[in-house]
């Protein structure tokens, strides 16, 4: 019996704030932060075991890409929760989604693909993803097997057919995200297209009611955040190297 209930749609004129308007305390929030900008290669705020894991990373733009997603992530729940970024502990919590281990009212997600990092920060379960439109990928060869024959024929009818694939990619990967389902076997099922959805929980991994908002980071890098409802529009800032200069570790 049909159980969950979800609402697809595309916010095109998202405003990107300066970090210094952020209250920390808004139901959605999206910020982004642009790789190229990473000039401090120290990580104070790190705990042990994520230095140890960023040194596995073999190409140093993989390691990079990690170092800043944990130290941003850490940097603004510390924020959030009044904590020094250093001591905030997550835990594991379903299928392995990382949760903070204090309760402290706050969720997170995190995607990162080429340039750009992307943190979601919320009051309830939320999920977050980005991807570079990789000129280079046959993404034709997954459609098939990814897609429900109505996205097909859209990704089939757009006039930039790779860009659609990206677009609808995000929405589907951020609420698996959301719901801690992750990808699966019933990849395909899950809705992608902008419309209203009533569908078994079992596909998405959570009943009751979810928003996935399809955005833009910039250029070539569509994205989408899924969140539970909320009566106002996710907030979005840019973060800059500046983040890191003003820590407390």
């Amino acid at each position: 019996m049909p159980d969950a209930f979800l609402s697809s749609t595309t916010l095109s004129a998202v405003s990107w704030q300066p970090l210094s308007a952020c209250s920390y305390a808004d139901t959605v929030a999206i910020f982004r932060f642009y790789v190229a900008n990473a000039v401090d290669y120290q990580y104070p705020e790190l705990q042990d075991h994520e230095v140890e894991r960023a040194q596995l990373y073999h190409r140093q733009e993989d390691r990079l890409r990690y170092i800043y997603t944990r130290r941003i992530l850490r940097i603004l729940l510390g924020r959030y929760v009044n904590k020094r970024p250093h001591e905030l502990c997550f835990i594991e919590g379903i299928n392995k989604k990382p949760e903070l281990d204090d309760n402290a009212g706050w969720f997170m997600n995190v995607s990162h693909s080429g340039d750009w990092i992307v943190v979601a920060i919320a009051k309830s379960s939320v999920g977050v993803d980005t991807e570079w439109v990789n000129p280079d990928f046959t993404f034709q060869d997954i459609v098939p097997q990814s897609f429900s024959q109505q996205e097909q024929e859209y990704i089939e009818a757009s006039a930039n057919r790779r860009f659609a694939f990206y677009d609808l990619w995000t929405r589907k990967e951020a609420l698996l995200k959301a719901t801690a389902k992750g990808l699966d076997d019933d990849f395909a099922q899950v809705p992608a297209l902008v419309g209203t959805y009533v569908l078994e929980s079992r596909l998405i991994g959570a009943s009751g009611h979810w928003v996935v908002a399809g955005f833009s980071i910039c250029d070539d890098y569509p994205a989408a955040v899924a969140y539970r409802p909320i009566n106002e529009v996710p907030k979005f800032y840019t973060v800059d190297s500046g983040l890191f200069s003003h820590f407390e570790s």
